[in-house]
């Protein structure tokens, strides 16, 4: 914390004797205070002379040359000089001083005079605020007009300034009410009687409670019973509360978060390894446990959160604390499958839908994904495939040619091209491709780690794609079993729970449309795109799937259009029995 200003206050105690006065300022030198604060005033601007104190204040006085030498004492004995002003003499005096004097306070029984407290803004030196006896109506306008004005912030200062003070007037609750209320600094004067202990363990509370300037009454000796005695601390008593302040300002100590209690925090749990984690595998709860370990740089479990998801970036066993280095960060690429040997429907990736190329509107609705790094048009290295080499759309979509037939095996060449851990697969002959799925389908991969993610059989078919962490691609690639039908990867990883973890997600309501047909692959499914993408006028820019919808839902007429098309792997028993033959691998 910033260090707490304690300022002897010596008011009357002086007893009008410039000895004592002197006396006084030498003990608070010794005291191991900051400053020390004189009432500047002169009886007849002070009060009238039928006032009761009238006389009072005049056996009290100090003229002019006994201040000049009292704050050249001060200023030589290494304290700041801080002023009470009082009057218009005082004000007067305090400009004939001002580069000799620290800072000034105005009392709460002179916030009412405007010549005087605009006299001691303008003095530009820090300024201290009494506030005691004020209600916070009565102050807020005259702290709203201080802040009006652009004059110093002052510094507010609590304290009951009553003769016997009570103990349960202390109030100490108000200093940070005060502080929070006008976002000023607040110190605290108090007044509880110099003769308890509690005397010099007060100012300790009120730092406690958030006070920054502290303002103590100091006398030679109280038994004497002069002015100001009543609440003063004797030069003693006045070094112990300093010091006792200087520890509470080392127990406060800073916000920050010191280095040997950050040292405490190596015996905090570490995330590890739960069961042994292949390399490539997705990091999920299932996989890890927090437990305390001598790897002080493995890492902790909200510095997982920040930086998931995660993938192993080796082989992990069983029990081994995890660092960042064995992992690595998602990296996503959308594989849009496609070749040109349909026979139903000829070259249909070519085909063009309201102007552009089906395959064309296939990337765009890909180019839309948000949660990717990359997107490749992956097709096989013959010659009937080559016209596919224009789709690069500007450059924002790879070309990659492979295996014609071992799709799993263009799939990890496209995996090594990108350095992606993370396929998204989808088929070139879905031209309404939704990018809303797909996002919804690499969130739950990412969240969940299996091998496959796909949605369930409510989505309307060509709207989704499957999502493969690429090590399960390699694992599938090691089958002694020949793979036979990898267009339909997808069956190898449902059709063999014991080798890979399969992920079904069930899509939110406005994306479940099992009866609409949206894939490419004859005449009638040609027509329905043509006329959404013309209706919609949908030129060269995504088609997103809640734009679909809300046209196939007004114009419901039009998904019978091509409802009649079979769906081969669904509708043909004969084939259907062939393809789970081939795709089970035990």
């Amino acid at each position: 914390m910033q260090r707490v200003k304690v300022i002897a206050e010596i008011a009357h105690a002086h007893q009008g004797d410039p000895r004592i006065l002197e006396e006084l300022v030498r003990a608070a030198a010794q005291s191991g205070g900051d400053g020390i604060k004189f009432q500047w005033y002169k009886y007849d601007h002070l009060a009238t002379s039928d006032y009761s104190y009238y006389q009072v204040y005049k056996d009290l006085f100090i003229p002019e040359t006994v201040w000049h030498k009292t704050i050249l004492l001060a200023k030589k004995s290494g304290l700041e000089v801080w002023i009470d002003i009082f009057d218009d003499w005082g004000l007067e005096l305090a400009n004939r001083f001002n580069n000799m004097i620290d800072g000034y306070k105005i009392p709460s029984t002179v916030i009412q005079s405007e010549c005087i407290v605009q006299g001691i803004f303008s003095l530009k030196k820090p300024v201290i605020l009494g506030v005691g006896g004020w209600y916070e109506n009565e102050l807020d306008h005259f702290i709203d007009r201080i802040n009006t004005d652009n004059l110093n912030n002052p510094t507010l200062i609590h304290g009951f300034q009553g003769y016997p003070t009570k103990t349960e007037d202390t109030n100490l609750i108000r200093i940070n009410y005060l502080k929070n209320r006008y976002q000023l600094p607040v110190g605290y004067a108090d007044h509880e009687d110099g003769s308890t202990p509690l005397a010099i363990d007060l100012p300790m509370y009120a730092v406690l409670a958030g006070a920054t300037v502290i303002e103590k009454h100091l006398t030679i000796d109280r038994s004497t019973k002069g002015y100001d005695y009543y609440s003063a601390l004797e030069p003693d008593e006045f070094r112990r509360m300093v010091t006792k302040l200087r520890e509470t300002e080392i127990l406060i100590g800073t916000t920050q978060v010191k280095q040997t209690e950050r040292h405490y925090l190596k015996d905090s749990v570490r995330v590890i390894a739960k069961k042994d984690i292949p390399k490539g595998e997705i990091l999920t709860e299932d996989s890890i446990v927090y437990k305390r370990c001598p790897v002080e740089n493995a890492l902790t479990p909200w510095q997982l959160a920040l930086e998931a998801p995660l993938l192993s970036k080796e082989d992990l066993h069983a029990g081994q604390p995890l660092q960042l280095k064995h992992l690595d960060k998602p990296r996503i690429t959308i594989a849009v499958v496609c070749r040109l040997k349909s026979t139903r429907l000829p070259k249909k990736a070519l085909l063009p839908i309201y102007g552009l190329a089906s395959i064309e509107r296939c990337l765009h609705n890909c180019l839309a994904v948000s949660s990717i790094n990359h997107i490749v048009l992956a097709t096989s290295y013959l010659p009937e495939d080559d016209p596919l080499e224009q789709y690069s759309m500007d450059g924002r979509v790879k070309i990659l040619r492979g295996d014609p037939d071992n799709i799993a095996s263009r799939l990890i060449q496209v995996a090594e091209e990108t350095d992606a851990n993370i396929i998204v697969r989808v088929t070139g002959d879905c031209p309404a491709v939704s990018p809303e799925i797909l996002e919804i389908l690499i969130q739950k991969h990412l969240e969940n780690g299996p091998d496959l993610t796909i949605p369930t059989a409510e989505h309307a078919p060509g709207t989704a794609g499957d999502v493969y962490t690429v090590s399960s691609l390699h694992r599938l690639l090691r089958q002694t079993k020949p793979l036979t039908h990898t267009e339909y990867l997808s069956f190898y990883y449902v059709n063999n729970p014991n080798l890979f973890n399969v992920q079904k997600v069930k899509l939110p309501g406005e994306f479940r449309n099992p009866t609409w047909r949206l894939t490419l692959d004859e005449l009638d499914d040609l027509a329905l795109f043509q006329r959404i993408y013309s209706d919609l006028d949908i030129r060269q820019q995504p088609l997103s799937f809640r734009t679909l919808n809300s046209y196939l839902i007004d114009e419901p007429h039009l998904a019978q259009t091509n409802s009649h098309v079979p769906l081969k792997w669904k509708d043909d028993p004969v084939f259907g029995k062939e393809l789970l033959d081939a795709t089970s691998l035990n």
